[in-house]
């Protein structure tokens, strides 16, 4: 489902390791819709958390308030499966566009 407003994150997971993980992304806005696997945990580097090439109809990348909440919800997944030694399978979010 599109969202009328704000912005919706989709982390679906794939592939995984005690120490990382590879999710399929989907982050949604009313405007445009974006694709791309990402790394998490040591396969990632120094920054847990690296995303792949972005594949959209729109031009560009997902806007960057909405890619620093996937960020967040994917080192809280880290943090979840150093603590319980499971990855989530699914996590989504709905976020409103920031006021500037």
């Amino acid at each position: 489902m599109t969202p009328k407003n704000g912005g919706k994150i989709e982390l679906r997971l794939g592939p995984a390791t005690a120490d990382s993980a590879e999710y399929d992304a989907h982050l949604q806005t009313a405007d445009a819709s974006y694709h791309a696997l990402v790394r998490v945990g040591a396969s990632a580097g120094s920054g847990q958390v690296e995303f792949g090439v972005w594949t959209t109809q729109a031009q560009g990348e997902p806007p960057e308030w909405l890619m620093a909440d996937a960020r967040a919800a994917l080192k809280a997944a880290l943090r979840t499966s150093r603590a319980e030694g499971r990855w989530p399978r699914r996590i989504t979010r709905w976020r409103p566009e920031p006021v500037d």
